[in-house]
């Protein structure tokens, strides 16, 4: 090694157990509750994109039988079918949680 290059432990640092912060300053949020049931708002919300997903899924079958030059149609509603019914079943499971830092 060059007199410019040293291990990582040089300067009595081992890497490892190393906090550059400090110490945390209070104790981490409790830990929330395994399922909690979602709110009436998200239900609607989640019961309306349902039925969504369902038209769109039923719009693009019946638009690729009509005619095969419904395919490009039938993809775009295949597509927000999907899509609707993903958004379904995050709101009727409660939501997404956005901030999991361990303090809020």
């Amino acid at each position: 090694m060059s007199e410019h290059e040293h291990g990582h432990d040089a300067h009595g640092h081992d890497g490892h157990g190393h906090d550059p912060h400090g110490a945390a300053p209070h104790e981490p949020a409790p830990p929330e509750p395994r399922f909690r049931p979602p709110s009436m708002e998200m239900v609607v919300r989640g019961t309306a994109l349902a039925g969504l997903a369902v038209a769109a899924g039923w719009g693009a079958v019946s638009a690729i039988r009509a005619s095969l030059l419904f395919a490009p149609l039938s993809a775009v509603l295949g597509a927000a079918g999907v899509l609707a019914g993903w958004a379904a079943a995050i709101h009727l499971t409660g939501g997404e949680k956005f901030d999991d830092h361990p303090f809020v």
